[in-house]
């Protein structure tokens, strides 16, 4: 994956759960399986029910890591 910002906003729920729209996901923390990156996901950091939402979580986050 090639991305600038380290938090990125990913459709639906990274943990299985119907009721959020999006996650916030670390790219610093890529999900390992067997020393493998798996199915290009990365550790979450927040689920939102707007991805609005998600995406100003991952705006502030990515403010202060700049």
């Amino acid at each position: 994956m090639t991305n600038d910002k380290r938090f990125i906003v990913v459709a639906g729920s990274q943990t299985a759960h119907c009721c959020f729209d999006a996650t916030v996901v670390d790219t610093d923390k890529p999900t390992m399986i067997g020393g493998k990156h798996y199915n290009n996901e990365y550790e979450p950091v927040c689920e939102c029910f707007e991805v609005g939402d998600a995406e100003r979580i991952a705006a502030a986050l990515n403010a202060v890591e700049s």
